[in-house]
């Protein structure tokens, strides 16, 4: 698919919303990318283009990125060190087993909001938001 098709069947103004939302509860940030180029490897690129955003630089290292490959069809989610000390494989395995049916399912919009609002539920556990906590990170959808 076109990554143009995949922008504009997502709703970039819900997308941010739930972005904010799912950030007031925790110190963790979220970002979604969506890429116009087709890698070989999607997880390798979603952390090279996490690098990119310098999202390691958030306080905790408590930063998901997750990352959309329309041309291949597929995704993959990023999580600093932070994360990954907290989060089991198999909190991976269902976000990604929740994602697949509903973009298989062309439920974009859906995919991507839901996505956004599990890892923010996870982060919230794992992360609470401090008396000094900040929006480390913008919450506008990228591309690259």
């Amino acid at each position: 698919m076109h990554p143009k098709k995949f922008i504009d069947k997502i709703d970039e103004t819900k997308i941010v919303a739930a972005i904010s939302r799912a950030e007031q509860a925790t110190s963790g940030e979220i970002r979604v990318c969506v890429s116009h180029r087709c890698p070989v490897d999607a997880l390798a690129a979603a952390k090279e283009r996490f690098l990119q955003l310098g999202m390691v630089h958030t306080q905790h290292r408590n930063a998901v990125l997750l990352y959309f490959i329309p041309r291949a069809n597929t995704f993959a989610i990023w999580g600093d060190i932070g994360v990954h000390e907290k989060c089991t494989h198999e909190f991976w395995q269902t976000i990604a087993a929740n994602l697949s049916p509903l973009l298989k399912a062309d439920r974009f919009a859906e995919a991507v909001e839901e996505s956004v609002l599990s890892v923010g539920q996870m982060l919230a556990r794992h992360f609470p938001p401090g008396l000094d906590d900040r929006n480390d990170l913008p919450n506008a959808i990228v591309e690259d």
